[in-house]
């Protein structure tokens, strides 16, 4: 089963007959005192928590709404050796499971996993649930036909209800921050604080303050002691917006948490333990910021652990009817104003436009409508957006260069035309499928073996 259990008593004699009962499947960390069992909590994160309610430095129940009120998922079992009703009546108040006297009988430690087992099954049915259900949410449009985003879901799935750090791109306005919402209301840490930073938006000396916090006297200004952003996200989440923007002291610093969990305030001396999890995004091509000596090479791969790419919307047209639903039925209400119905010839032409502010440029069109009432005139603009978008395209060139054609036979340059031919449809493809050899290799219809060999005759390795 692997069930990890924290046993918090001074005298470890839940630890010791947990451990003779248990010997396999079960991971037993045993502390005498409050404050270690705290801390032990919050390391490990355990699925039990077996609390002493007479502990040698704090009442157990205090431990217990420490634990309750930290967005733990953890379900705490009380247990003492002396009968006390009105303890057993407050610690069920508190959100204690049950409550165990010693000495125990045999059965107490079955009975009493079985329903923490059963707690956590229906824990995980409510939350798969509530998935299902919840079409309202304005992040449900991030998971619609496409395949791409399917892929993104499936991801969101197995990594939300965990710790591990994960790394959005795409472009502005593709919903990363709606993404990172998601996998924060579907995570074991939703009743504890989002905390999104905006890295473009502050300079660097205010961003450091921001995100670390300062003593007093740190600076001048500095009148009074600060928290930064990782301190109230503790027992939850952050999310660093366009993290390419942060200078590379500020991430040096920023390594330095994700390693060893810790920040130092701004003046301060002492390291302050954060538990927090780390949601990053970027609009900007990482390995070109890596490259151009602008983003720290080992901050990436520590930010890399999961890496969700949100396509933009102009590969997302089939969806765009829905968004608009989603978007005039959001401002109706917002507003109180009528529903605004859509032609289907506006439909159609938004289908066709390339949206280069992806949803967000969408939903302001959208709110238009439903303020404005202005069917036409967004026709109209849109319609002139898309003709800019065709004068834009670049006419059609030819394969190869009139040079090329020189001292070759015709059949010397039709396999040169070929080649370059074959690297264009490769590029497209490798980048549609982000670089998945595999799905590329399906998609092309070639062997895996086929197409590694064609990567390198092409010279796309």
């Amino acid at each position: 089963m692997g069930t990890s259990i924290v046993v918090v008593e001074p005298d470890g004699y839940t630890a010791d007959h947990l451990t003779k009962t248990f010997r396999g499947g079960y991971h037993v960390h045993h502390e005498r005192t409050g404050r270690e069992g705290l801390e032990r909590l919050k390391a490990v994160r355990p699925d039990v928590a077996f609390v002493d309610l007479y502990l040698p430095d704090m009442d157990g129940r205090r431990l217990l709404e420490d634990v309750r009120t930290s967005g733990m998922e953890t379900s705490v079992l009380m247990v003492s050796g002396k009968k006390n009703l009105g303890a057993v009546v407050s610690c069920m108040k508190l959100g204690a499971l049950d409550f165990l006297e010693k000495p125990f009988r045999p059965d107490d430690f079955y009975l009493a996993l079985r329903r923490v087992e059963e707690r956590i099954r229906l824990e995980r049915e409510v939350r798969r649930l509530r998935s299902e259900v919840e079409k309202g949410s304005p992040y449900h449009l991030l998971f619609g036909a496409n395949a791409g985003l399917r892929d993104v879901q499936a991801v969101v799935d197995q990594v939300a209800d965990t710790d591990i750090t994960v790394l959005l791109r795409g472009e502005s306005g593709t919903g990363k921050d709606l993404l990172a919402k998601a996998i924060w209301q579907c995570s074991s840490r939703r009743g504890r604080p989002l905390v999104k930073v905006n890295c473009a938006a502050l300079p660097r000396e205010l961003l450091e303050s921001e995100l670390f916090g300062y003593e007093q006297g740190a600076f001048t200004g500095a009148s009074h002691t600060k928290q930064g952003k990782f301190e109230y996200a503790d027992g939850g989440t952050i999310f660093l917006d366009e993290i390419t923007e942060m200078h590379l002291d500020l991430q040096a610093k920023l390594l330095h948490v994700l390693q060893d969990g810790e920040v130092c305030r701004l003046g301060g001396k002492t390291p302050i333990r954060v538990d927090v999890r780390v949601i990053a995004a970027t609009n900007r091509n990482l390995a070109d910021e890596i490259q151009q000596r602008r983003f720290r090479e080992d901050l990436f791969y520590r930010l890399n652990v999961v890496n969700l790419v949100l396509p933009p919307l102009r590969e997302r047209a089939a969806e765009i009817p829905a968004i608009v639903d989603y978007f005039l039925d959001r401002f109706s209400q917002q507003y109180d104003r009528p529903a605004v119905p859509v032609p289907s010839e506006l439909l159609a032409e938004m289908s066709g436009y390339r949206w280069p502010g992806n949803v967000r440029e969408l939903e302001n069109y959208a709110k238009r409508l439903v303020v404005l009432g202005d069917v036409d005139g967004v026709r109209r603009e849109i319609q002139t957006l898309r003709a800019k978008d065709r004068s834009a395209e670049p006419a059609a060139e030819s394969l190869l260069e009139p040079e090329e054609f020189d001292g070759k036979t015709l059949k010397e340059v039709a396999k040169l035309a070929a080649s370059r031919a074959e690297r264009i449809v490769l590029e497209q493809v490798l980048a549609k499928t982000r670089w998945n050899r595999k799905k590329a290799a399906s998609h092309l219809d070639i062997s895996y073996k086929a197409l590694l060999y064609k990567i390198r005759e092409t010279g796309l390795e």
